[in-house]
């Protein structure tokens, strides 16, 4: 069974929009947390490593680009206590949980559309 990696990301990206929520953060357990923050980071440097190093100045090599950075930086804020970020980083982590999710929707969308 082949399940393709766009489909990987997507579900990647939807687990970090959830746990990083205020809720998850309030109740889930902090290992759980750490978890999810480095399977994010992973689908994040997947994604500009691998996919956007590799289609770079494409529609979808650009998509990866900006959902592996906010991957990486929303996976930094779950494997990390919020003491040890940049104050910005905490600021913007708003900002950041909509941009994933508008990222992830619009993945979610064209796979479903294939």
């Amino acid at each position: 069974m082949y399940i393709p990696m766009g489909t990987v990301v997507t579900l990647c990206m939807l687990l970090t929009v959830l746990f990083t929520s205020r809720l998850a953060n309030r109740f889930a357990p902090s290992w759980l947390l750490r978890t999810v923050g480095v399977i994010a980071a992973a689908a994040g440097l997947w994604n500009v490593l691998w996919f956007a190093a590799r289609n770079f100045g494409e529609f979808w090599g650009t998509m990866a680009l900006g959902s592996g950075v906010v991957l990486l930086a929303l996976g930094s804020t779950l494997i990390l206590p919020a003491t040890r970020l940049p104050d910005w980083l905490n600021k913007i982590r708003p900002v950041l949980v909509f941009v994933l999710l508008a990222f992830a929707l619009y993945y979610a969308q064209t796979i479903y559309n294939l």
